[in-house]
């Protein structure tokens, strides 16, 4: 059987004690609200159930529409960023530092450069070589609070810690022999995880008595084929496409499986691993060990996709496929015109706080995951941010490299020249105390 699972993960759900969490009013009468969310035990594992974010919009978080610092780009020839040896190209990672220092590791320099928020390049760590501290191509970074800075190389050849200062504190590599007994290989990485364990994935072609945040059917896309040179061939032709099934190694090669999850996070302190389907308005917290705790739930009603929307959709992907001179195939047509409802999650993030971003489906009937709700480390639906916020939908997925800390947003964009530069927005939270 595919997509095996350690016992861990199977959890009897029996509801043993139910407990409905009201909010206090705002006036101070002794009237109460109807509660925002309800939560009780079942089975030692927390069921949070959100009816409405606490939060109304304009009374929770904003991020500023316009950005406090960039790094790179080519607007300003004559700032300090765009001197020749410190230009930002194929960032594959960022971090900001608690003294406001922006961490960014770029693939191909083979370097990582510490700017301050001026642009001002105060530290290079690493360089090219196989070396101890050296990179042949990273393609990871980490942050540990509070000093250290931990890069991982190509396929998980090297992994190195840093200070802050640029000192080696150690190195480790992964025993490809030992990934192996669990049916994986080093291009499967993913994602780390604080305790050093790491996150990789493979595909599957069946599996049995799957859990519920799990998919490991394949699914059907549609693909455009090309030659050894990069040129086209054909037009665009259906295909299946395998589910992935996750698995987090630890330090001793012990594997814990999260199945076929549609999308997959982690982060917090300590860490969780969060899971889920992009069907069902629910998400699975897991213990980094596979241990279930918490299942979070919304109750709200599916978004309805509208024929302005339908239309949104049907003009962008038609221009998409004209651009390569191909029409709209008519089976991805037909497909999109059958949708009812928007999925109710499009992708999660953890920023640096452990607060958990669902991306979701908006009003706004551009047929985009254009909005964002929080949800607390509890579980807690918070909030939703406003539409109009920079758009940084990439970051729902752990391929793309952004950042999110309590005060910023940092994300990797392009300027008018198509010159890579990051770009880092405020974050406002003083409105809702969190």
């Amino acid at each position: 059987m595919m997509c095996q699972r350690s016992g861990t993960l199977a959890v009897l759900l029996t509801t043993v004690a139910v407990s409905a969490c009201n909010r206090a009013p705002r006036d101070g009468s002794d009237s109460t609200e109807a509660p925002t969310f309800t939560a009780w035990d079942s089975a030692g594992v927390e069921i949070v159930e959100n009816h409405a974010p606490e939060h109304p919009t304009g009374q929770f978080w904003t991020i500023d529409p316009e950005p406090e610092f960039v790094l790179g780009g080519t607007e300003d020839l004559n700032a300090l960023a765009n001197d020749s040896a410190q230009l930002i190209w194929s960032v594959v990672g960022l971090a900001r530092l608690p003294d406001g220092r922006v961490a960014v590791l770029s693939s191909e320099n083979k370097q990582l450069m510490l700017f301050e928020p001026s642009g001002e390049l105060s530290r290079i760590i690493g360089r090219a070589g196989e070396g101890p501290g050296e990179f042949t191509r990273p393609e990871e970074l980490q942050y540990l609070p509070p000093d250290t800075l931990v890069v991982w190389d190509y396929h998980m050849t090297s992994i190195d810690y840093f200070d802050t200062a640029g000192t080696l504190l150690k190195e480790r590599s992964v025993d490809f022999l030992r990934l192996r007994e669990h049916d994986l290989w080093s291009e499967g990485f993913r994602f780390p995880l604080s305790d050093g364990s790491f996150v990789s994935s493979k595909k599957v072609q069946e599996a049995e008595s799957e859990p519920a945040w799990s998919d490991c059917s394949p699914t059907r896309r549609w693909m455009m084929r090309g030659s050894e040179t990069g040129e086209l061939v054909g037009g665009p032709q259906e295909s299946e496409h395998r589910a992935d099934e996750f698995i987090r190694v630890d330090t001793a090669y012990g594997a814990d499986s999260f199945a076929c999850p549609r999308f997959i996070a982690a982060g917090g302190d300590p860490p969780s691993i969060y899971v889920s389907r992009s069907d069902r308005n629910e998400i699975h917290q897991f213990s980094p060990d596979g241990v279930l705790l918490r299942i979070i739930r919304r109750t709200t009603d599916p978004l309805r996709v509208t024929d302005k929307a339908r239309r949104a959709w049907e003009d962008r992907n038609a221009k998409y496929y004209e651009s390569l001179g191909f029409s709209l195939p008519e089976g991805e047509l037909e497909a999109m015109r059958s949708v009812e409802t928007y999925p109710p999650i499009d992708g999660l993030m953890v920023d640096a706080e452990g607060y958990l971003w669902v991306s979701e489906y908006s009003d706004s009937e551009t047929w985009a995951p254009d909005q964002w709700s929080i949800f607390g480390p509890d579980g807690r639906w918070l909030g939703v941010l406003p539409k109009d916020v920079p758009v940084f939908f990439l970051c729902r997925d752990f391929q793309f490299v952004c950042w999110i800390d309590r005060d910023f947003l940092l994300v990797v964009g392009r300027d008018e020249f198509d010159a890579e530069r990051v770009v880092a927005y405020r974050i406002r939270r003083d409105s809702s105390n969190l």
